[in-house]
């Protein structure tokens, strides 16, 4: 009785397996995909400032033009220099100077450019682009200023890490 009782079950769990394995599958599997984005990373300048005039009697502030940053990068930095540290030379003997202060939009106010100065990280950009105004601000002085020509040069710099 135990033997056929063994074979019943052995008959059983063939022909449930044989059963089971019978029916609609369904196989699967995976794809992988992918893509990128070229960087967007570019900066225009507002062109030389010429003729401007300097007041002995007050500070002088000049409208240089937009400096404009486009960007997909995040992190991304502005960073100003100054040919003479932040002032402007008398271009007849050098030996005059006189002190000015560079604000760019919401990146720099009145930065002193005695050394370079870099913005704090930004982000994204909109397509188009930021734009931001730049301006000189030429400090008034107690005495005169020597006549001449003053000059200087900035250097802006896009600085990604």
């Amino acid at each position: 009785m135990k033997k056929f009782a063994l074979v019943a079950l052995l008959v059983a769990v063939a022909f449930g397996s044989a059963f089971a394995a019978v029916g609609p599958s369904s196989p699967s599997g995976t794809v992988k995909i992918s893509g990128s984005i070229a960087e967007s990373f570019s900066l225009t300048l507002p062109q030389e400032y010429q003729n401007g005039v300097i007041n002995n009697d007050a500070d002088t502030v000049w409208q240089i033009g937009d400096v404009k940053v486009v960007s997909n990068l995040k992190n991304w930095t502005l960073k100003l220099e100054s040919a003479n540290a932040g002032k402007l030379v008398n271009t007849d003997d050098g030996d005059e100077e006189i002190a000015y202060k560079v604000s760019l939009g919401t990146l720099f106010s009145e930065a002193d450019l005695s050394s370079a100065q870099t913005s704090a990280a930004q982000g994204r950009t909109a397509k188009a682009g930021n734009s931001y105004a730049m301006t000189v601000k030429v400090l008034s002085s107690a005495g005169f200023y020597q006549a001449g020509t003053y000059t200087d040069t900035i250097t802006v710099t896009l600085v990604h890490p």
